[in-house]
C-alpha cells in the first residue's frame, strides 16, 4: 500500500473590487455598474428593449394575480353566504366576508398597478423607438468611419 501524501491546498486570488460610484450614501459604497456606464446605441437600444420586455412581463404577471384575487374574493364571498346559511358563529362569517372584502381591494390596487406597469412599458417602447429614430443614423455614420468622431453634444456650447 501507498501512502497517500497531501496535496497542498491553493492559496486564494485576490479579486479586483469593481470601481465605486463617487457621493454613495450610507456606509457601503455601490459599486458602479458597467453595463450601465455604457452609452454606446447598441448598448441603449438594449437596455430600452429589456426595460420594455421587463414591464411587459411585469404587466402580465400583475394581470394574471389581479384575476386570481378577484376569483379568490368572489370564492369568499360565496363561501360566507354558504356559512351564513349553515348558521355557524357568526364571527366566521364576519371573517371571511372582510377576506372577501379584503381581496376586492387588493384587485383594485393591482388592476392599478397593471396601468402603470403597462404604460411604462409603452413609454420604454416609444423610447427606444424614438431613440433608434434619431441616433441610429448617427451610429452607421460614425461605426462606418475609421477614425474617431466626437461624442455627440461636442458641438454644442
Amino acid at each position: 500500500m501507498s501512502a497517500l501524501i497531501p496535496r497542498p491546498t491553493p492559496t486564494p486570488t485576490p479579486v479586483p473590487r469593481a470601481s465605486t460610484s463617487k457621493g454613495a450614501v450610507g456606509s457601503g459604497l455601490r459599486r458602479a455598474s458597467a453595463v450601465w456606464n455604457d452609452n454606446r446605441y447598441d448598448a441603449v437600444q438594449q437596455r430600452l428593449k429589456d426595460l420594455a420586455a421587463t414591464m411587459d412581463a411585469i404587466s402580465d404577471s400583475l394581470l394574471y394575480s389581479a384575476k386570481r384575487m378577484k376569483q379568490n374574493g368572489e370564492e369568499a364571498a360565496s363561501t360566507a353566504a354558504a356559512i351564513a346559511r349553515a348558521d355557524l358563529d357568526g364571527a366566521f362569517v364576519e371573517l371571511t366576508e372582510e377576506t372577501s372584502s379584503a381581496l376586492a381591494t387588493a384587485h383594485k390596487a393591482t388592476k392599478k398597478a397593471v396601468r402603470s406597469s403597462q404604460s411604462l412599458a409603452e413609454k420604454a417602447h416609444r423610447a427606444q423607438t424614438l431613440h433608434q429614430r434619431m441616433y441610429q443614423p448617427l451610429d452607421r455614420v460614425r461605426s462606418g468611419r475609421r477614425h474617431r468622431t466626437p461624442k455627440p453634444g461636442f458641438f454644442n456650447r
